[in-house]
């Protein structure tokens, strides 16, 4: 029993200690800026994002239409500097980028520079998240992933500790689950590497992508999930004082899995949010793995029924506030505002949730208030009525599961907000002038803009005045005018300007450069939400 203790303290632990608080990665800077037009070859290419990243694949496609791979080098911080090929010459040149982030979901996208003279963008590699296919395979693997831990792991526990049976009910239910679970894992692991690499189905059989699943923080949910799994079926299989305390254990390790990745799992403060996952999963355990014994035993005659629903009923009600609070917890950390609930995809996945959960809670409030204490004064028919009130329990169970698997593709308005952080970047380029334009952050509201002037040969510009100009003429907003200021940098300032909307917005910069010259730079610049 030694191992089994130590393997239980080590995971619970490992939820319990705080990590850094990380969010869904997202680049927030980049050097050279996208867009940018250089005099010459930089030897290295610096992508900045939120949080620390790994590496997966990088890929340049330089302007003659040649792709290297590349290899990243995180330097802390969420920096990775990515060295170039010095053999890079004049023209466009883009760069794929696939990083995987502390949540252990993937992030991909293309930064383009140009040294010289701008040419044709090259195309680069896809930095998609696979296609439909994949991500209903990966969709599926989660579901299994979460019947194997709530309804298998949960309804070992019931069986041992709250039906006290040595012929368990529903049996083959609750083994077929957790079999499901031991078969699926293996599978999902592979999936997370080809989601994680954007690779075909066919791409299964490599050692890339098994390295890129085993190397993501979904590893450790697998395999704390595949041990109470097997912890599982050994309790079921061993005599039943050494069973109980082998269900403990893998409730316990089932609860730990869910926290070990995705994104509550290091949403911030991490001593809130890591155990809310665990209480959250520990009480959808305990409650969902009951159903299925739970409707076997009903459809049994006798006091056995009785005492089973007295212990269930004495364990349940503190169960389900645990869950609801830790539930609660949780959303209004990923959530962030109330609005998010109907203008993210995160909230449309919740509120269905939410109305499926709505009607689960009715029917266990019906069971507990009506039909429990009818069949504990022996009332056959409401045995009757309690498994069938059980069995959509069940069916509702499933829903939820099945919808509550769709976060893994919905990054949380939580991370989305800490990403809108990111700058929104312009590079305007002309023969006789350049302008490098960044707002901070990258979203509507109020923001700071700032101006980096050169020209044509790419030496600093210098101006009397600028001035920056912005409109959005498809939603009727005529152009904002604000005057910048020159800071000792060279670099020209523009202080709390205001965006009222998202979109596309056109952007001019005047420069005064001469009594009787000024340079005029028009382009396009996407702010966020």
């Amino acid at each position: 029993m030694q191992p089994l203790v130590t393997l239980v303290i080590a995971l619970l632990v490992a939820v319990a200690l705080p990590a850094a608080a990380r969010a869904h990665a997202s680049l927030v800077g980049a050097e050279p800026a996208d867009g940018a037009v250089l005099a010459q070859t930089p030897e290295t290419l610096r992508l900045t994002f939120n949080e620390p990243v790994a590496p997966l694949v990088l890929t340049l496609v330089d302007a003659a239409g040649v792709r290297h791979q590349l290899a990243g080098m995180p330097a802390g911080d969420g920096l990775l500097e990515v060295p170039l090929p010095a053999s890079l010459g004049t023209g466009t040149h883009a760069l794929s980028y696939r990083v995987v982030s502390a949540d252990g979901h993937p992030v991909g996208g293309t930064l383009v520079f140009s040294v010289g003279e701008p040419g044709a963008v090259p195309a680069p590699s896809p930095a998609g998240t696979g296609d439909l296919g994949l991500r209903i395979a990966v969709w599926l693997a989660r579901v299994a992933l979460s019947v194997a831990l709530f309804i298998g792991v949960g309804g070992a526990f019931f069986t041992l500790w709250i039906a006290r049976r040595a012929d368990p009910p529903a049996g083959a239910a609750v083994r077929g689950a957790l079999g499901l679970g031991l078969v699926v894992l293996p599978i999902a692991v592979g999936l997370q590497g080809l989601d994680a690499l954007a690779a075909p189905f066919d791409a299964l059989t490599q050692g890339a992508t098994w390295r890129a699943g085993l190397g993501s923080s979904f590893a450790l949910t697998a395999l704390a999930a595949g041990c109470a799994c097997a912890l599982a079926l050994g309790a079921l299989a061993a005599p039943p004082c050494r069973g109980r305390w082998l269900a403990l254990a893998a409730l316990l390790v089932a609860a730990a899995a869910p926290a070990l990745s995705g994104h509550a799992s290091v949403a911030a403060p991490q001593w809130l949010t890591r155990p809310a996952v665990l209480v959250h999963a520990l009480g959808l355990a305990v409650w969902l793995g009951a159903l299925a014994p739970l409707f076997a035993v009903l459809r049994r005659v006798g006091a056995e029924q009785t005492a089973v629903l007295a212990r269930f009923s004495r364990l349940i009600l503190p169960t389900v506030g645990a869950l609801a609070a830790a539930g609660i917890v949780l959303a209004i950390v990923q959530l962030g505002r109330t609005d998010a609930l109907w203008t993210t995809a995160y909230g449309a996945v919740f509120i269905a949730k939410l109305a499926l959960l709505v009607p689960l809670l009715g029917l266990a409030a019906l069971n507990r208030l009506l039909f429990a204490p009818r069949l504990m004064r022996g009332g056959e028919e409401a045995a009757t009525a309690f498994a069938r009130s059980v069995a959509g329990e069940i069916a509702l169970v499933l829903a939820i599961l099945a919808t509550a698997a769709l976060w893994r593709f919905t990054p949380p308005p939580r991370a989305l907000a800490l990403a809108g952080a990111a700058p929104a970047t312009l590079h305007i380029h002309t023969p006789a002038a350049m302008a490098d334009v960044t707002a901070v952050p990258g979203r509507a509201g109020r923001l700071t803009a700032t101006i980096v002037l050169t020209g044509g040969d790419f030496r600093p510009l210098a101006a009397r005045e600028v001035t920056l100009v912005l409109a959005q003429p498809a939603a009727g907003i005529e152009p904002i005018e604000r005057r910048a200021h020159p800071t000792p940098d060279g670099v020209w300032r523009v202080e709390d300007l205001v965006v009222p909307l998202p979109g596309r917005w056109r952007v001019r910069v005047d420069a005064l450069v001469g009594d009787f010259d000024k340079a005029m730079l028009e382009g396009d610049i996407d702010i966020r939400q």
